[in-house]
């Protein structure tokens, strides 16, 4: 049996292949425990404001007397169960056990997945940062970082955490849609007529 002079680079391919969908992977998981992470610090976020020469309802804030703080580690919880199932869903399509259709399916679902949850992370991001410009409202305090610097970093470093995890996401995104254009290259110089012999292919 002649082998095609094009099998080497095919077998590179899907080396190459083999490798993102390992680094898009480990991301993934990256990006699960990133989203933990930022949870688990702006749950602990909490200073007291005892001493403080303005006056306030409580001598201690949380991350709880803010709606938008409580957004953020809602939706930080949310990003980390989205991309457990992408996770899934990832680990399902490299072993390639399922069917063409529930690959397709699959990979909608990781798609829509993937977009939540990067909405989710930078929202919540957004949300830990903005805890400068929070006004007085019941028991909120006006400008809160003044008074209360400890929490207001602990609010910060979540944010950063979320930061890191949508960025993490991000790339694991891109580097799987690279072995798509490298398999897209190798099919079109195989498929071509007369490839053997005179065929131009992409080295």
């Amino acid at each position: 049996m002649v082998s095609s002079p094009n099998e080497p680079l095919l077998a590179m391919a899907r080396d190459k292949s083999g490798a993102s969908n390992a680094t898009s992977l480990a991301l993934r998981i990256a990006t699960v425990a990133l989203s933990v992470a930022s949870t688990v610090m702006m749950a602990s976020a909490s200073a007291s404001t005892a001493g403080s020469p303005a006056p306030a309802p409580a001598s201690n804030v949380s991350y709880s007397d803010y709606s938008s703080l409580r957004y953020s580690l809602a939706a930080n919880v949310v990003s980390a169960a989205l991309q457990a199932l992408a996770v899934y869903l990832t680990m399902t399509k490299v072993r390639g056990s399922s069917g063409e259709h529930e690959a397709k399916a699959a990979k909608s679902l990781a798609q829509l997945v993937d977009t939540a949850a990067q909405v989710l992370l930078y929202s919540s991001s957004a949300m830990s940062f903005a805890v400068d410009d929070f006004g007085s409202c019941g028991q909120r305090l006006n400008g809160v970082c003044k008074l209360a610097g400890e929490f207001c970093r602990q609010v910060h470093v979540s944010g950063a955490i979320s930061i890191a995890a949508a960025v993490a996401l991000s790339v694991s995104v891109y580097i799987e849609d690279v072995p798509i254009s490298v398999s897209l290259d190798g099919d079109g110089c195989k498929s071509a007529a007369g490839c053997e012999s005179g065929c131009h292919c992409h080295h």
